[in-house]
C-alpha cells in the first residue's frame, strides 16, 4: 500500500522520533508505509502503540491499514492450502479475489482486537501479534477453518457419489488430508528446513525402483515438487488434472479419481513410514488429535495404525465416551491404548443428524447396516426421531440403539422470504432497521459462512443479530 503525504505525516506527529527512518526508506525506495514499519519492526510498532494514550485509537488505525491488511493480503494470496482447494472447486479468478478480500478483511479485524487486548492488559510479549510468523499462522489456521466447513457442508448436502462400497470418497482428499500436505509444513521460516530435508528424501524414494513409482508420482503432481518429468515445480494439479498427466484408468470419471485417491493414500503412506525412520521430528509436525468416534477407516489405519480388526471392533462398539470405553469393550488391549493416544487419538461424542449425515456416516458412525442406513437417506427429512418407528423403517430396539450413539434429528424449515445477508445491497441493510455504518461493515466482511462469524465480526448487541436472523440467511458465496 503506497502512502500518501498525508498518512506519513499522520505517522511521523504520533511519532516524531522515526522521521529519520522515515527519510532514510524515501531515498531507498519511495514511501511506502509498508515497508517503513516493517523496517520499524514489530516491537518498535507495539510499544509506540503502548506508550500513546489519547492517540492510540488513530496510531492503530495507521497500522492496521499500512501492515496488518497488507501483510495479511499478500499471505492469503499465496496460502497453498487455498489455491488447490479454489483450483479444484474451478473457482474464477475473480471469485477468488473477492474471497481474498473478504478474509483479508476478517483476519484483520481480529489481530487488531487481538492487538488492543494485549495493550489493554499491558504485555510484554504483545507484539509478538505483529511478528509475520504469527500472523502467517492465523492465516494458515482461517485457511484450514474454511477448507473444512466448505467440505463439510459438501459432504452433507450433496451426499453420495454412488461409488462402490470400498471405494473412498474423493471429495475427502480436499479438507481431511490438509494437516498431512507437504507444503503445510512451511508455515514460517524457522520450518522452511522440513520443507526441504522432506524434498530430499522424496527425491531419494523416486529413484528407488523398490517403492511404487505410481504412487510417488501422484503425490509428485498434485503437491507440484517437480522431482520427476510429470511435473513442474510450484504447479500443482488437481485430481482431475493429475488424472489426465499420467493416464489412470476408469471408467468413468469418478472412478479415476478415486483411484488417484487410492494412488494418493497409498504414496502418503510410504512418505509417512519412511520419514517415522529418517526425520522423526516432521512427524511429530504432523501429528494432530484424532476423534475414534467419527474418524474414517483410511484415518484410523493411517494416523493411528489400527489393525482391521481393531477397526471393525471399534465401529461396532461406537460411540465412547473416553478411549478407556476401547479397552472395557475390547476393542484394544490395554496396552495399544497407550500406543494409539501418543498418536493423537481422543474419544469425543459426536451427533449425528439423521436429516443430514452421509451414508457412509450412518454406517460407520451409527453402525447400521448399508441397506438400512440408503434406506434412511432415501425417506429423510424425518421431523423427530419416533417417526422411523412409525414408518416402519427401523425397530424400537434399533432406535433405542442409534439413541444411544448420538443419533438425533434436526428440523431444517427453509423461509424464502428472507434475503441472503452475502448478497443483499447495503440499501436492503438499512431497509431493515441497521445503521449505515454498520451496514456497510457488514458488506466489507462477507461472505459469512455461520451466524457466530458474523456475531465476533459485527460485536453487535444480541436485539441487532436477532433483527438479522429474522429478516436474513446465510448463503454460501457472495454475488
Amino acid at each position: 500500500m503506497l502512502s500518501t503525504p498525508t498518512e506519513l505525516q499522520a505517522i511521523l506527529q504520533l511519532a516524531p522520533e522515526w522521521a529519520p527512518v522515515a527519510t532514510s526508506a524515501a531515498e531507498e525506495g519511495g514511501l511506502n508505509i509498508f515497508a517503513f514499519c516493517n523496517r520499524l519492526g514489530a516491537k518498535a510498532l507495539y510499544l509506540k502503540a503502548a506508550a500513546l494514550e489519547e492517540k492510540r485509537a488513530t496510531f492503530l488505525s495507521l497500522l492496521r491499514d499500512a501492515y496488518l491488511r497488507d501483510h495479511l493480503s499478500k499471505m492469503l494470496q499465496s496460502n497453498q492450502n487455498l489455491r488447490r482447494f479454489w483450483s479444484q472447486r474451478r473457482l474464477s479468478a475473480e471469485e477468488q479475489r473477492l474471497h481474498i478480500i473478504s478474509f483479508t478483511e476478517e483476519l484483520t479485524q481480529k489481530m487488531e482486537a487481538v492487538l488492543i487486548k494485549h495493550l489493554n492488559q499491558r504485555s510484554d510479549d504483545g507484539f509478538k501479534v505483529l511478528l509475520p510468523a504469527y500472523l502467517q499462522r492465523a492465516v494458515q489456521n482461517a485457511a484450514v477453518d474454511y477448507i473444512r466447513q466448505e467440505w463439510s457442508w459438501e459432504k452433507h448436502t450433496l451426499q453420495d457419489m454412488h461409488l462402490d462400497p470400498d471405494q473412498e470418497d474423493p471429495r475427502q482428499n480436499v479438507a481431511d488430508d490438509a494437516g498431512h500436505a507437504p507444503e503445510n509444513l512451511a508455515l514460517s521460516k524457522e520450518q522452511v528446513t522440513h520443507l526441504n530435508q522432506l524434498r530430499r528424501e522424496l527425491s531419494a524414494m523416486i529413484t528407488d525402483t523398490s517403492y511404487p513409482q505410481e504412487a510417488l508420482t501422484v503425490i509428485d503432481c498434485l503437491f507440484g515438487l517437480g522431482l520427476t518429468g510429470e511435473s513442474a515445480f510450484g504447479e500443482e494439479m488437481t485430481m482431475r488434472e493429475c488424472c489426465d498427466k499420467l493416464n489412470i484408468f476408469g471408467e468413468t470419471q469418478a472412478r479415476r479419481i478415486a483411484r488417484c485417491q487410492v494412488f494418493l493414500d497409498k504414496g502418503l503412506e510410504l512418505v509417512r513410514q519412511r520419514l517415522r525412520e529418517k526425520l522423526p521430528s516432521i512427524v511429530d509436525a504432523w501429528q494432530g488429535e484424532l476423534n475414534v468416534n467419527c474418524a474414517s477407516r483410511r484415518e484410523l489405519t493411517q494416523q493411528i495404525e489400527l489393525t482391521e480388526g481393531e477397526i471393525e471392533r471399534l465401529i461396532k462398539n461406537r460411540q465412547f465416551s473416553c478411549l478407556q470405553e476401547l479397552v472395557t469393550f475390547d476393542v484394544l488391549k490395554p496396552k495399544r491404548l497407550a500406543e494409539i493416544a501418543e498418536k493423537g487419538a481422543v474419544a469425543a461424542f459426536v451427533p449425528v443428524d439423521l436429516n443430514s449425515a452421509t451414508v457412509r456416516d450412518l454406517m460407520d458412525i451409527l453402525s447400521l447396516p448399508k441397506p438400512t442406513a440408503k434406506r434412511l437417506a432415501s425417506e429423510r427429512p424425518f421431523l423427530h426421531l419416533n417417526e422411523l418407528v412409525a414408518r416402519g423403517l427401523i425397530s424400537e430396539g434399533t432406535l433405542e440403539q442409534l439413541v444411544a450413539r448420538g443419533a438425533l434429528v434436526r428440523r431444517r424449515v427453509a423461509d424464502r422470504k428472507r434475503l441472503d445477508l452475502n448478497r443483499v445491497d447495503i440499501s436492503e441493510l438499512t431497509a431493515a432497521g441497521l445503521a449505515e455504518p454498520q451496514a456497510k461493515r457488514i458488506a466489507r466482511g462477507r461472505p459469512f459462512l455461520t451466524w457466530v462469524d458474523l456475531e465476533e465480526f459485527l460485536c453487535c448487541d444480541q436485539s441487532t443479530l436477532s433483527v438479522l436472523r429474522q429478516k436474513f440467511c446465510l448463503g454460501l458465496t457472495p454475488a
